[in-house]
């Protein structure tokens, strides 16, 4: 008899994820009785999605409408996606130790009749380094765009890689916090003002260039992001964003002959480390990203 796990991703918006195609591929390979859905929840309504997952919906909600969330009582487990990632934590009855360090969750998964949230999205960004961009970042010199939620992941799984950081945050202050938390937990980081005249100096001084921003992102109707052209040969540049999955910071880059590293591996690895703490089972990451980049219109590569 087949295993059967009922499984979902929750965001607002969310129906543009390509999670649901990737874990049903998935479950179809390892031949699981698998279904993935995505909820759209809004953030006005995350507690009452937590607690129709909880089966506590009905003694605490009476009255509330919830159709669009069929299933949702069955859950074996969910990823979080934007706006949930930090906000979830206060429903959930315990956290892995990646994610009460980062923050943030994008896996739940049930320990008896508990929810457990853990976070694989810095373990995704360092899979992707190592195998895709066959770069180990011990040691190595990383600038890294942005401190939001994905930039906390990334940057807790380099440091604790053994990486030496510089952050550059439009709200500067933000940075500020995240280097103080890296520091505190062992690691070597600190920030660099995004406005700065010498920003190109720590983008032209670090081996490995990191985007973890929504700049370059379709839809997202940002510029450029500052100090572009401190790249030069002899770097890796990498940019989590996956649509378009050759981003504008990707672009430039191999205009200098740089090794790039688009964003769909991370999505891929975070997810594999998602479905694997699911049903234990390995996950085809080759087949994935084929499946993925025929449904974003691109080439194998």
């Amino acid at each position: 008899m087949k295993r059967s796990y009922r499984l979902g991703i929750i965001g607002h918006p969310v129906s543009h994820s390509l999670s649901p195609i990737m874990h049903r591929l998935a479950g179809e390979m390892t031949e699981l009785d698998l279904t993935y859905k995505a909820f759209d929840v809004r953030p006005d309504m995350l507690e009452q999605f937590i607690s129709r997952v909880t089966g506590e919906y009905s003694r605490s909600f009476m009255g509330s409408k919830d159709t669009d969330w069929p299933g949702a009582e069955s859950l074996s487990g969910f990823n979080v996606t934007v706006p949930h990632k930090v906000a979830v934590i206060q429903y959930l009855d315990g956290l892995e130790p990646d994610a009460a360090r980062i923050g943030a969750v994008n896996t739940v998964f049930r320990r008896g009749d508990k929810l457990i949230g853990d976070n694989t999205d810095g373990y995704g960004f360092l899979q992707s380094l190592r195998e895709n961009a066959g770069t180990d970042p011990g040691g190595l010199r990383v600038f890294m765009y942005g401190a939001g939620g994905a930039a906390r992941a990334v940057a807790f799984a380099l440091s604790g890689a053994g990486a030496n950081l510089v952050i550059a945050n439009r709200d500067g202050a933000k940075a500020q916090r995240l280097v103080e938390e890296l520091t505190k937990a062992g690691g070597a980081a600190v920030t660099a003002d995004w406005n700065a005249m010498n920003l190109i100096d720590s983008v032209r001084a670090a081996d490995i260039i990191v985007n973890t921003t929504t700049v370059g992102m379709k839809g997202s109707g940002e510029g450029a992001l500052p100090a572009m052209q401190g790249i030069h040969e002899g770097q890796l540049v990498a940019d989590i964003v996956y649509r378009p999955l050759n981003t504008p910071l990707l672009q430039f880059a191999q205009t200098q002959g740089v090794r790039t590293l688009d964003g769909l591996w991370m999505l891929i690895h975070q997810g594999a480390a998602s479905f694997t703490r699911w049903t234990g089972e390995a996950f085809p990451v080759e087949a994935a990203r084929a499946r993925l980049l025929a449904e974003l219109g691109e080439s194998n590569s």
